[in-house]
């Protein structure tokens, strides 16, 4: 499903999604945000009735919104604004968000490098939030690159909890494990 919004708070409760993408972008007009845009409608058909993808009539407001909702007060600081464009990837809609919910963001720049083109990266992504598998966020990880570094260039997750860290594959396991459990 597909959502253009005014406010992050118009984004209706639907118990049988598991999954929200924000697309986060900031004040200016980029070619990656460009590039979600132009596929905006074949990725809300693609990620099924079990994610959401959302962006804003306001790009500026809405990236805000989705900064201080997910990231706390404060958190949209220089690391999150030049990871921009981005995708903020959740398990949690904005009204049900907990301490545990999953926060990744995901920065455009580097994901024509990591997946090879924009086809894989969108093959992989509406993969991932529909519980296929674990392909996209395998392609964060590389020998060549200790995870700090790939965690500070790639993948920047930012718990709205005093700076407590998660790790964000334990985090999903456990997630996926309980999806299964309940035989979703």
């Amino acid at each position: 499903m597909a959502y253009i919004l005014n406010e992050l708070a118009n984004l209706p409760v639907d118990d049988n999604v598991h999954f929200y993408i924000f697309v986060v972008n900031g004040q200016f007009k980029e070619p990656l945000n460009e590039m979600i845009q132009s596929n905006f409608s074949s990725l809300g058909k693609s990620i099924g009735s079990n994610a959401v993808i959302a962006a804003g009539t306001d790009a500026k407001e809405f990236t805000t919104q989705v900064a201080r909702k997910y990231l706390g007060e404060g958190n949209s600081d220089d690391s999150f604004t030049q990871s921009l464009p981005a995708l903020l990837i959740t398990n949690a809609h904005p009204d049900k968000l907990t301490k545990e919910s999953v926060r990744l963001v995901v920065p455009l720049r580097d994901a024509e490098k990591r997946f090879g083109d924009w086809s894989q990266f969108f093959k992989l992504l509406t993969a991932f939030v529909r519980g296929e598998n674990r392909d996209f966020l395998d392609k964060f990880e590389s020998k060549e690159e200790d995870s700090m570094d790939v965690g500070n260039k790639i993948l920047h997750l930012k718990p709205n909890l005093f700076g407590v860290g998660i790790n964000v594959n334990e985090l999903l396991d456990r997630y996926n494990k309980r999806r299964k459990a309940k035989g979703e």
